[in-house]
């Protein structure tokens, strides 16, 4: 779906739409960063031994808005990114917590 028809948004620069969104999301919820002007989003918060929490981004890093009918997927359809899968593969098995629990902003997966 396209803004551009759109009268309601006076801004349609999907690159300033995703700055604002950001800052607006940083404002509201008083998480620390590494680098507080950039990504990463996703942590992990420890509590205690028995319990990580890792708190994962699936709207920094997705794919463009499209009609969703990819046959294969590519670039269109990333839904985590890379960076941030492999960070997450490495501190579920690097956590020694007995519970670990994975928080998303949005469904993992409906099947």
């Amino acid at each position: 779906m396209s803004l551009d028809a759109d009268a309601r948004y006076t801004e349609k620069n999907p690159r300033v739409l995703v700055a604002h969104a950001r800052r607006a999301f940083l404002e509201h919820s008083p998480i620390r960063l590494a680098a507080a002007t950039g990504p990463p989003i996703y942590r992990t918060c420890h509590y205690g031994p028995l319990l990580d929490v890792f708190a994962i981004d699936l709207r920094t890093y997705r794919g463009p808005n499209t009609a969703n009918a990819q046959a294969s997927p590519g670039a269109e359809t990333v839904h985590a990114g890379a960076q941030q899968l492999a960070w997450l593969k490495r501190s579920l098995r690097s956590s020694r917590a007995a519970w670990k629990v994975i928080a998303s902003d949005m469904p993992i997966g409906l099947t």
